[in-house]
């Protein structure tokens, strides 16, 4: 389970990646008006952006609400664990997901 903690943490790390490797980050990000995910990146991923879930171990749970949006609008999405996110910002952990979704 997440704890506002963690989210803050990871949000300032998000916002760090963003100043560095010049993206637009807004979190957190409504889908709709029941769906709130961590964040939304518009220029990555696909031509609709990617939305930003967090996931924890050891289930690693995802919201299937949130996929079922994503592929409806045709938008990228990736639940990422918090255990590579939270602590000191790394920018190399940025970069190389960065590279892997693609910039549109």
């Amino acid at each position: 389970m997440l704890v506002d903690d963690q989210i803050k943490n990871i949000r300032h790390n998000f916002i760090l990646a963003s100043e560095e490797f010049g993206f637009e980050f807004v979190s957190p990000f409504n889908l709709t008006d029941e769906i709130e995910v961590f964040g939304y990146i518009s220029n990555y991923g696909s031509k609709h952006g990617v939305v930003i879930c967090l996931t924890t171990p050891p289930d690693f749970l995802i919201d299937h609400k949130v996929i079922e949006w994503c592929k409806e609008k045709d938008c990228f999405y990736s639940f990422l664990n918090i255990e590579l996110l939270t602590g000191e910002y790394k920018p190399s952990y940025f970069r190389e997901m960065l590279r892997d979704w693609g910039k549109y």
